[in-house]
């Protein structure tokens, strides 16, 4: 009775029998394959007794197809192909000719410095798909941490990091206070941190990895920060701003067409730059694609810190 005999084929026994098919010949087939005759005629008895049924007839010196041969052929050239196709893909894969970046990158990063980057990596990948979601820091580190995206770009790290990722810094990030252009400090260059405590200072939503970076400031210096309103965005910050509704710190990354353009300006705050170092986050245990392997060797190329610096035509 001829049942789960599919568990035990090979592929080795299928691309056998096909070369043995097409010379109707042990001999032929064996030197199309660089095997013995023995060796190609064993496994085709072998295949035939796992199947339970007879594959060759001999007729003289050749042999003829059965009627089983003729149904498995049409079948074993069917997965012989899928074979070749996955090689095929897989090969693309590797050569990077395919597949799918799959990113996660916090507000500051995804919104201002990640895009000149990706469009670096179109320019050298232009058949690998892009996908990128824009979070908070806190729920970039969820999204890789259950394997929902392969990388994650973040703008500071929790205290309490989960065992299971890993935190690579790939470069620094200076924030700046940005206030209208009559503003009475827009044309300093700088201000004590002390001296926010007495404007309406606008704040990021609690998550945010600018926020987190700010309070740290205010903790390290021993005051207590002033929260007079939080906005969600980057973008709700810079217009209220320029609302005159208060101030806002933010990455000078984020700022760059508005100041540019004399919408806003900038302060340094203190007396040297409140700079922030940007991570990347991984599985510590996963293994990166490589479409992920590219992004990260073209991430931390020199020249791509450089273009992510320029500020943006208007």
């Amino acid at each position: 009775m001829v049942r789960h005999w599919q568990h035990n084929v090979t592929l080795y026994q299928l691309r056998i029998f096909l070369a043995v098919l097409r010379h109707r010949n042990y001999t032929h087939a064996a030197e199309e394959l660089h095997l013995s005759q023995p060796a190609v005629s064993a496994q085709v008895h072998e295949l035939e007794h796992l199947l339970g049924l007879a594959l060759f007839e001999q007729v003289g010196k050749r042999l003829v197809p059965t009627q089983a041969a003729l149904v498995l052929e049409e079948h074993a050239r069917k997965v012989m192909a899928e074979i070749e196709a996955a090689a095929d893909a897989l090969e693309s894969l590797h050569r990077i000719e395919a597949g799918r970046l799959s990113l996660v990158a916090s507000t500051t990063i995804g919104n201002y410095l990640l895009p000149v980057t990706l469009a670096l990596f179109h320019r050298r990948y232009p058949r690998v798909e892009i996908e990128l979601t824009i979070e908070n820091s806190q729920a970039v580190y969820e999204e890789v941490r259950t394997g929902r995206r392969e990388l994650g770009l973040i703008e500071s790290r929790v205290e309490a990091l989960d065992e299971s990722l890993l935190l690579t810094p790939y470069r620094r990030d200076e924030l700046v206070l940005i206030v209208p252009p009559w503003h009475p400090w827009a044309h300093l260059e700088s201000i004590p941190l002390a001296a926010l405590r007495e404007v309406t200072l606008l704040w990021r939503e609690p998550g945010s990895g600018t926020r987190s970076v700010i309070e740290a400031a205010f903790q390290q210096a021993g005051m207590q920060p002033p929260v007079t309103m939080q906005l969600g965005s980057n973008e709700a910050l810079k217009r209220a701003v320029a609302a005159n509704m208060g101030v806002a710190i933010i990455s000078q990354a984020a700022v760059a067409a508005e100041v540019t353009a004399g919408w806003l300006s900038t302060v340094r705050i203190g007396d040297g730059a409140l700079q922030r170092t940007l991570h990347l986050v991984q599985r510590r245990a996963g293994h990166l694609s490589p479409a992920a392997q590219a992004f990260l060797a073209l991430l931390l190329e020199p020249e791509t810190e450089q273009a992510t610096n320029k500020a943006p035509d208007r």
